[in-house]
């Protein structure tokens, strides 16, 4: 379930145009998965890897989305950056 503090917030940035259409997509799969991996927004969105990267770095720039920990991903079999909400 989404926060309804996180979706407000997610309008206000639409609405303030601080994040970009390509953004706010990265940031609502964010906001429904909660926590989650590049590769898993990438799944979400049906995107390619590297649509989402630039996104998601350009988001923790702003500082509207944070690091959660680490996560191992099975299919890489490397230790990954899990982002969250702010």
């Amino acid at each position: 379930m989404v926060n309804e503090k996180s979706v407000d917030s997610y309008h206000q940035l639409l609405e303030s145009g601080t994040i970009s259409k390509r953004q706010a997509q990265v940031y609502e799969a964010i906001m429904t998965l909660e926590k989650c991996t590049n590769r898993q927004i990438a799944q979400a969105l049906g995107w390619d890897i590297n649509r989402v990267t630039g996104r998601v770095s350009e988001l923790r720039e702003k500082h509207v989305i944070i690091y959660a920990g680490d996560y191992k991903d099975s299919e890489t079999n490397r230790t990954v950056n899990l982002w969250k909400i702010k």
